[in-house]
């Protein structure tokens, strides 16, 4: 991966992908001015994004869309009020600290996702569990029959104890 500074038509383009995306003013959040992008070397295309303090999301081969890291993901908590772009687990799960959410699982869930959209897991106090993609529609999660695995969890916060 080349890291280098991108252009001013690559930080437009950054920036409507992510209102696309996630909504406006995602651009704003995710992609600054400043911002320096990881190109592939065979392909020439941007892969990765990085900010001030580092990486913060990647860019999907098969669709171009971003899939969040961690630090993207803080960012967008501190631009959206709830229940924006968030799935709240419940406090048992947080400490069992898997890779799956299942149904049962999730407390809320905001309404305006899809399937296979990225989500941001919070605690019931909104605090930062992970990133993930949504396995199920919020409708079919808020089902009381609903069993299986809700949300894929990417990256997982460590705990501190």
């Amino acid at each position: 991966m080349r890291l280098r500074r991108a252009s001013e038509w690559e930080v437009r383009m950054l920036r409507g992908i992510a209102d696309y995306q996630f909504g406006w003013p995602a651009g704003r959040v995710l992609v600054p001015d400043d911002v320096v992008v990881g190109v592939s070397p065979g392909t020439r295309r941007i892969r990765e994004v990085y900010a001030g303090e580092g990486l913060v999301a990647v860019l999907r081969a098969h669709d171009y869309f971003f899939s969040l890291s961690l630090l993207g993901a803080r960012l967008l908590l501190g631009a959206f009020e709830a229940p924006r772009l968030r799935a709240v687990v419940g406090r048992g799960w947080v400490e069992r600290g898997v890779k799956s959410v299942r149904c049962r699982d999730v407390v809320d869930v905001d309404p305006g996702l899809y399937a296979g959209d990225e989500v941001i897991v919070v605690d019931e106090e909104d605090g930062l569990v992970g990133v993930g993609r949504l396995r199920l529609a919020p409708s079919e999660i808020r089902e009381p029959f609903c069993e299986g695995e809700a949300i894929r969890l990417r990256k997982v916060v460590r705990s501190e104890g």
